[in-house]
């Protein structure tokens, strides 16, 4: 009995002393600006501000000369379909066909490359099998032959390579210029 007469006595004395504290504690924060947190524009977007001094005058902020402006169009993301102006779009096209004449012009030069393998492999296996004179100089001049494939090949590779790169660089200068 007498321990919960001393358990009763401690609580409503603690109770005397925190009970003028709550409202001292309640109006610690009265004089300062609560919400800061809520750096957003008027369409609840953060605006990356971490100032809390900037919305006191929001509506005035907004009208300066390099505050926020809320039109309809968004100045980074408007220009989008800035490809699908006719000169862009042709310049699109020029670089694509171009590039797959480049890998046609490779595919041919492989295939040259291979048919000279072969062909020196006949010569090859032709002289080990003692061919006569007219069988070994018909495989040297198919060589021949694929020699000066190879090297028109390879020309017309450099020229469509060429070509390529001067229809990425119009490309390139009609996207800066846009």
């Amino acid at each position: 009995m007498k321990n919960l007469r001393k358990i009763i006595m401690s609580a409503i004395v603690a109770g005397v002393l925190v009970v003028p504290g709550v409202p001292a504690s309640a109006d610690s924060n009265a004089g300062k600006d609560r919400h800061h947190f809520r750096n957003s524009d008027r369409h609840g977007k953060w605006d990356g501000r971490h100032d809390k001094r900037h919305s006191f005058n929001r509506d005035r902020d907004d009208h300066r000369r390099y505050g926020r402006h809320h039109y309809r169009r968004h100045a980074r993301y408007d220009n989008r379909g800035h490809h699908n102006r006719a000169e862009i779009r042709q310049d699109f096209k020029d670089v694509r066909a171009t590039r797959k004449d480049v890998q046609q012009n490779r595919r041919d030069l492989r295939a040259d490359y291979a048919e000279l393998r072969r062909d020196r492999a006949e010569l090859r296996r032709d002289i080990r099998n003692g061919a006569s004179r007219e069988e070994i100089r018909r495989d040297r001049q198919e060589i021949r032959d694929d020699l000066k494939e190879i090297s028109r090949e390879r020309a017309e590779l450099r020229d469509a390579e060429g070509r390529l790169q001067s229809a990425r660089s119009e490309l390139r200068n009609d996207l800066r210029h846009r």
